[in-house]
């Protein structure tokens, strides 16, 4: 029981630390500069084949 409560800890810390990455400044402003690359045709999507394992 202990080591469960344990795992699910560190997922919360985990799950925290990445959300704070996600929206830090920095990652704010590189997803602002792709969507408008994309908008603006300067950067290309394309589509690929799915990958099955």
């Amino acid at each position: 029981m202990t080591q469960k409560i344990t795992n699910s800890n560190i997922d919360k810390n985990t799950e925290k630390k990445v959300e704070e990455l996600f929206y830090s400044e920095s990652n704010m402003k590189y997803l602002e500069k792709i969507i408008t690359d994309i908008e603006s045709g300067k950067a290309k999507l394309v589509e690929h084949d799915l990958i099955e394992e």
